[in-house]
């Protein structure tokens, strides 16, 4: 099946991660809360260190200026998907293939139509340009969107975490072992040891089934701004918010004491359990560092946004920051999901400092935001005894260099809330 034969082609160039590597995307993608959360887990298992996180903060709604905490209303899976090609790929057929293919997803972020049935539906696609858009699909997060069957899903997720050889070997060509837990058999197909093979079996228990479900709820939830962005005349200053990062407070006096046993056990405990805490203590730093910096990126790329010069936003893509920090897509998308910066007019997630861009054929890129507020400008403008139609406004777009084709103008002017032509006539 096409599983196996991708199987070879990506092992060659795969590295295996380590515990601390899943630990530091783990940490790099939950946000303040997920994180202390996860931290005080640890802690639970490792008497070496206590967390203290300062997130018990009175909610405060996101329309005043001194806000700490916001109410925000969960994305859906197709929501963020979405956001994710919008400001990853380039619009082109290729990238309306995968929106389609997302449509396509059930809730648990499977893809159930079979290839068959897509090319029935969707005209002047070949095969080649199917599998481009599902590779393409794979690659977004959650991991293990867009697979066929459950042996897929997890394959998936294996891959994105460029889990050793055995793992993917489990997966593929031994899934039928795995699932009828023919541990012994599958001991010996794989000449593991028994410490390996229970390590590989808990990676594989500890993947996901359904990757989509943690989107199918729509509850409110509580979130907490990491930066914080001030004005101090024509400059701006970014900072970390204090209560936004945890704090592992070490226990010295318990690592002094065990540290001296002469039992050769507790020595290799204790020494297991100090590398569990630096380990930790390295990533938490590696995220305040990469959350830092690209948001340093984002208020240089959004200066006057957040100078309050405009409301729109300046064209911004993943793409441009990942080139300009040298670091993957993979890491800033994680980095900018559930993150959030507090200004003094308001607080926003990261992720909405980035725009697509609209076609223009004179002149810089401008991002759709930007689009909309000169829609905006017009329509506020014009004589509201004769009212622009759509066209119009399309042809003065053109005049201004901006390729916005009529049916564009027309929903960007819905999105903003202006009713048709007829019903704005006074």
């Amino acid at each position: 099946m096409e599983l196996k034969q991708n199987l070879n082609q990506k092992q060659v160039q795969g590295l295996s991660l380590t515990q601390g590597m899943r630990q530091s995307i783990l940490i790099l993608q939950s946000d303040a809360i997920d994180l202390a959360d996860y931290l005080n887990e640890q802690s639970l298992e490792n008497p070496l260190f206590d967390v203290r996180v300062n997130l018990d903060m009175p909610f405060i709604d996101n329309e005043g200026s001194g806000s700490y905490q916001i109410k925000d209303e969960q994305q859906s899976l197709f929501e963020y998907l979405l956001d994710q090609v919008q400001l990853t790929m380039r619009k082109t057929p290729l990238r309306d293939l995968v929106v389609y293919l997302i449509e396509q997803l059930d809730p648990n972020g499977y893809l159930t139509l079979s290839d068959e049935e897509i090319f029935e539906e969707v005209d002047d696609i070949t095969p080649i340009m199917l599998l481009d858009a599902k590779t393409l699909l794979h690659q977004l997060d959650p991991p293990g969107i867009g697979a066929r069957d459950l042996q897929e899903c997890l394959y998936l997720q294996a891959e994105a975490d460029n889990a050793d050889k055995a793992v993917m070997s489990m997966l593929s060509d031994n899934f039928d072992l795995f699932t009828k837990h023919e541990w012994k058999k599958l001991k010996r197909a794989l000449k593991l040891s028994n410490t390996d093979l229970q390590e590989d079996i808990n990676f594989i228990q500890s993947l996901s089934a359904n990757p989509g479900q943690r989107y199918t709820s729509q509850n409110e939830q509580y979130v907490v701004p990491e930066l914080a962005v001030k004005k101090n005349g024509d400059k701006l200053t970014l900072s970390i918010t204090k209560y936004g990062q945890p704090q592992l407070i070490f226990a010295e006096e318990t690592y002094d004491n065990l540290v001296k046993s002469t039992d050769e056990d507790v020595k290799k405990y204790i020494r297991d359990k100090y590398n569990q805490y630096q380990t930790l203590e390295y990533n938490l730093q590696r995220r305040i560092d990469t959350v830092s910096i690209i948001g340093k990126c984002i208020v240089k790329n959004q200066y006057k946004f957040f100078m309050q010069e405009t409301e729109s936003l300046a064209p911004l893509l993943i793409r441009d920051v990942a080139q300009k920090l040298q670091m993957s897509e993979s890491t800033v998308s994680r980095t900018i999901n559930g993150k959030y910066i507090q200004t003094d007019f308001g607080i926003f997630e990261l992720k909405q400092f980035f725009s697509r861009r609209s076609k223009v054929t004179v002149g810089e890129d401008q991002s759709v935001d930007q689009v909309k507020n000169k829609l905006k400008g017009i329509l506020d403008a014009e004589d509201k005894k004769k009212p622009l139609s759509d066209q119009k406004i399309s042809d003065m777009f053109k005049d201004d260099g901006l390729q916005i084709a009529r049916r564009t103008v027309a929903k960007y002017r819905e999105q903003l809330g202006y009713p048709s032509t007829s019903r704005r006539r006074i």
